[in-house]
């Protein structure tokens, strides 16, 4: 699977924030964002390319996805748990979204 322009800013993109806001790494955090857009997109057996194709309601579905299973991923590690997971999985839900309009 290839990344485009677009989707390697978004994942960086994504991926600063989760760094500003959880103790991870760089590598950690796009390890973690990566590991959830590849379990969804494996999941609904489609690529970015079809998905950025699809209806809006596919795309933010998807996104939806992979924020929870991001979510999950750093509730379960508690080095990266922080008190302010709620508002800042919602700002990483927006960096997301922000790339599908």
């Amino acid at each position: 699977m290839s990344v485009s322009d677009r989707q390697l800013k978004l994942i960086k993109e994504a991926a600063e924030l989760l760094v500003m806001e959880h103790r991870l790494t760089s590598d950690e955090a796009v390890v973690v964002i990566s590991t959830a857009i590849k379990k969804e997109l494996s999941i609904r057996n489609t690529n970015f390319e079809k998905l950025e194709k699809g209806s809006k309601i596919d795309r933010t579905s998807f996104t939806r996805n992979v924020v929870k299973t991001v979510q999950d991923t750093l509730e379960a590690n508690p080095y990266w748990r922080s008190h302010n997971l709620d508002k800042s999985i919602d700002n990483f839900y927006k960096v997301l979204h922000k790339h599908w309009d």
